[in-house]
């Protein structure tokens, strides 16, 4: 039989596998958690949510007034 590191288990149910199989998935889950921990997500291509860019509403009286301070000056 095959290689247990080469099966691919994506497709099993955690109802269907085997002792075996189970072991298999945590020792490869805490490597994977050993490579994000060690070289940080990005590294792996794991990216956080975007940050949302903060909208301004556009007010008339507040920038005539910013205009009015710049000639001032």
């Amino acid at each position: 039989m095959d290689d247990i590191r080469e099966r691919d288990l994506s497709r099993k149910s955690n109802e269907d596998l085997t002792d075996e199989e189970k072991r298999e998935l945590a020792r490869r889950f805490q490597e994977f958690s050993d490579l994000v921990r060690e070289k940080g997500p990005q590294s792996l291509g794991l990216q956080s949510k975007p940050r949302k860019k903060r909208i301004s509403k556009w007010d008339p009286a507040a920038m005539a007034s910013a205009g009015k301070k710049a000639d001032s000056r």
